[in-house]
């Protein structure tokens, strides 16, 4: 404790807030303020280890209460939660923070005031964040909006290793969405309706922002130009920040530490030169922590300006503190300024610990002060100050990218360690060049709009060699992994804390060795572990369909990907299937099977078969085309099946494909022939277990498999088409004689799925029926003879 004051408060904070996001409950504010008052007796007396006890406990209490406000709120008669809405509504209320602008559309946060029922008003309150479809918002921080829109709360797929979004709305203070198409669905009740310092930097931010656009016709140089300067990264091209990505170096379009470092240096300078020009300061005061003192002031609006990140925040508190330090001429610990800022920004809005800029900045930190004091040590025989600068330079490189790279594989399922050596040529351009050049052109876009002008081409013209750069480095490989799980973050962090607070050569010996060990053998056996049973998981993906058959040998059978309806720009497969195969410790796909091409059973391939090893691909003749180019791609062994066909697996598993036929097409008396009738439709078997995978077929697949030899009787019928009314007919059920019926479908969608003739036929037939719907994902598992169904994502 006298080493490392924070080290105690924040990590046992830390464990509060994560045993509260593990189990959902929290202790009462009661039990929080009795341990402070205990805390607070400890401290007159003279045992230490009675004083450690108090803290630890007091700090965890206060972690695992910390949260309650955000995740489990107090509703009361007014909360925008009661007033959820199948129907469009009028809503009003005041913008209360600064709107996010994105290619993809914008987001405004409302404090709703009161909803519109008629001409009737009605009090309520709650953030609601608003979805802006098309275009950019020009309202700010403040302004009374009224606007008619949907209001609903948003829920998890419940897949696994699925982002919960709704934990980060919480996390936000939001309760409930909202969308309207474009700004015109928006109408502005009164502007600055709330008046407050925040809203006229907000004004500013916007100003300057428009500025740089305009100065700067290029939208990919000036929103790269912004992001730096600004901290609005959400305006460039999606394609042009993966490439960033992919060069290693998105971390420079953040304002983080080395931002805040190089300008608060730069004004330090000038403040110092400009200082020395005055004999009676030089005479009468110490001027070095005089500069950094008057910097402060500057670095804490521009902290403001940027919209007051996490990572920039830190950055700003660690500033402070060895201004501070040089001011009583002290020295400072690194760790320690670091782990008090860590501490700060959490202790005063506790979800920080869980936003992703906080964690990345922090760990990136944490290894540069861990790793390259060593790695200079040793090379302190070198006299060169240039050599010594360049590997110093690589160090901090290496560190930051190699620390960050679980973390990074584990929130995004993608990194790069590309950046060891593209910072040598994107720290200059940006992290010196276009972020000095700019920084001095911001406050003479007020004063002197055309000098600006002309200090942001050189920036503006950096920034284009860079972008030139990274879109030349998405050739590069990166490093795409899905099954990085808590339990390798929590070794990692026992790792790091290890080499740190740790002392002793054979200590840190068996930590370095011993930690990294347990990891990789939990992996190895993860992967590696078969229980001899046959498990059939119907992944929850919506209104699409996606299941995985794990076999007795270990071996997997992926059959369709799921998808979305329509084109919406995002890939199905690597927001949700991906995640999910990684969850559940897959990390090659033996057989994948496309019943047929329609998006929601085909849209999730495409990015598994460029990003997951895959053994062979079965399919109908009806095959997306999305599915073919990617197959195209790799060396994928291809087999196309039709009824008739029967396969033998490993473990005495036998699949028989009951439909299509053979070399045509159903009849369908001259109708336009559905591509859903030519779904693949299959019957799975294993000992006296078996189950019929029905994909969409209809009424005109089902009639031409009674009308076969097919043996159709089966354990579990995989219902078709999501529960269509044109689908599953009664005379299909009997045949089929299932006790488990499986079905697909999306909560709330707007086909009204399952449909109620599926659910009354089912019900009077005493088939137990699971929804993904209701029940989430579902796991079925059978050694053959028994077998049992689970719910484990179904919401309490």
């Amino acid at each position: 404790m006298r080493r490392w004051p924070f080290l105690i408060p924040f990590v046992c904070m830390t464990a509060g807030m994560l045993l509260f996001t593990f189990n959902g409950s929290y202790c009462g504010f009661t039990a929080v303020l009795a341990v402070f008052l205990c805390l607070v007796l400890s401290c007159f007396l003279s045992n230490l280890t009675l004083f450690a006890i108090c803290t630890s406990l007091f700090y965890f209490l206060w972690g695992h209460y910390a949260l309650q406000p955000w995740v489990s709120p107090e509703l009361t008669p007014f909360s925008i939660q009661k007033s959820l809405s199948e129907s469009p509504i009028v809503i009003e209320g005041v913008i209360s923070e600064r709107p996010s602008i994105s290619p993809d559309g914008s987001r405004v946060t409302v404090q709703v005031e009161r909803l519109f029922s008629g001409d009737r008003p009605t009090p309520v309150t709650g953030l609601l964040l608003l979805h802006v479809s098309e275009g950019d918002v020009t309202l700010t921080r403040g302004d009374r909006i009224r606007f008619l829109s949907r209001v609903t709360v948003p829920h998890r797929l419940g897949l696994p290793g699925e982002f919960d979004y709704s934990r980060y709305l919480a996390y936000r203070g939001v309760s409930a969405i909202g969308r309207v198409n474009t700004q015109n669905d928006i109408v502005l009740i009164r502007a600055a309706a709330v008046e407050t310092t925040q809203r006229t930097i907000d004004k500013w931010a916007r100003a300057l922002g428009d500025s740089i656009r305009h100065s700067i016709p290029d939208e990919r140089n000036s929103s790269v130009l912004t992001a730096l300067l600004i901290g609005d990264q959400r305006r460039i091209p999606r394609d042009l920040a993966d490439a960033y990505t992919r060069a290693g170096v998105n971390h420079i379009l953040s304002i983080s530490g080395f931002h805040i470092g190089v300008i608060a240096a730069s004004i330090s300078i000038l403040l110092l030169w400009t200082l020395t020009r005055c004999e009676y300061l030089l005479l009468h005061w110490n001027v070095r922590p005089l500069a950094i003192l008057i910097a402060l002031p500057i670095m804490l609006f521009y902290l403001q300006l940027t919209g007051n990140a996490p990572a920039t925040a830190r950055s700003v508190i660690m500033l402070t503190v060895f201004a501070a330090a040089l001011c009583v001429e002290r020295e400072h610990d690194a760790i320690n300024t670091l782990l008090l800022a860590a501490f700060a920004l959490v202790a005063i809005y506790p979800p920080t610990l869980f936003d992703v800029s906080f964690q990345l900045s922090f760990l990136s930190l944490w290894g540069i002060l861990l790793v390259v004091p060593v790695i200079m040590k040793n090379t302190a025989t070198i006299k060169s100050r240039v050599v010594r600068g360049l590997v110093q330079f690589i160090a901090v490189s290496i560190a930051a990218s190699c620390v960050t790279l679980l973390p990074v594989l584990f929130t995004f399922n993608i990194a790069s360690l590309n950046g060891i050596i593209t910072n040598f040529i994107i720290v200059p351009l940006l992290g010196y060049g276009a972020v000095l050049a700019g920084f001095i052109a911001l406050p003479l876009i007020v004063i002197f709009p055309s000098l600006a002008s002309l200090l942001l081409w050189p920036a503006a013209s950096l920034v284009a060699i860079s972008n030139k750069f990274v879109m030349w480095c998405t050739s590069l490989p990166v490093i795409t992994f899905y099954g990085i799980t808590k339990s390798d973050i929590s070794f990692f962090l026992m790792f790091m804390a290890g080499m740190t607070f740790l002392r002793g050569r054979f200590i840190l010996l068996i930590t370095g060795v011993l930690v990294p060990i347990c990891a990789i053998v939990l992996h190895v056996y993860a992967a590696s572990h078969s229980d001899g049973q046959l498990h059939i998981t119907m992944l929850s993906v919506g209104q699409g369909e996606s299941m995985l058959v794990t076999f007795p040998d270990g071996s997997n059978m992926l059959v369709d990907g799921g998808g979305y309806l329509h084109e919406t720009g995002n890939d199905f497969g690597q927001r949700f299937l991906a995640p999910a195969l990684g969850a559940l410790h897959v990390r090659r796909i033996d057989r994948m099977i496309a019943t047929h091409s329609h998006p929601d059973h085909s849209g999730g391939l495409p990015f598994v078969i460029k990003n997951f090893e895959v053994g062979e691909f079965w399919s109908g003749s009806d095959v997306s085309s999305d599915v073919l180019n990617a197959l195209g791609k790799r060396v994928i062994p291809r087999r196309t099946i039709a009824a008739g066909d029967e396969i033998a697996l490993p473990g005495q598993v036998t699949i028989t494909v009951l439909s299509p036929a053979k070399g045509g097409q159903y009849s369908t008396h001259g109708d336009e022939y559905s591509v859903n009738e030519q779904s693949l439709v299959f019957r799975l078997k294993y000992g006296s277990f078996s189950i019929i995978f029905c994909a969409d077929a209809g009424f005109v697949a089902e009639q031409q498999m009674l009308a076969g030899q097919n043996k159709l009787k089966s354990t579990v019928i995989k219902v078709g088409h999501h529960g269509s009314r044109y689908s599953t007919s009664e005379r299909f059920i009997e045949s089929v004689h299932p006790e488990i019926a499986l079905i697909s479908v999306a909560a709330e969608n707007r086909f009204g799925l399952p449909s109620s003739r599926i659910i009354d036929l089912l019900s009077s037939k005493g088939i137990r029926t699971y929804r993904t719907d209701q029940d989430r994902t579902i796991e079925l598992v059978t050694d053959g003879h028994t077998w049992a169904v689970s719910t484990p994502y179904k919401p309490d």
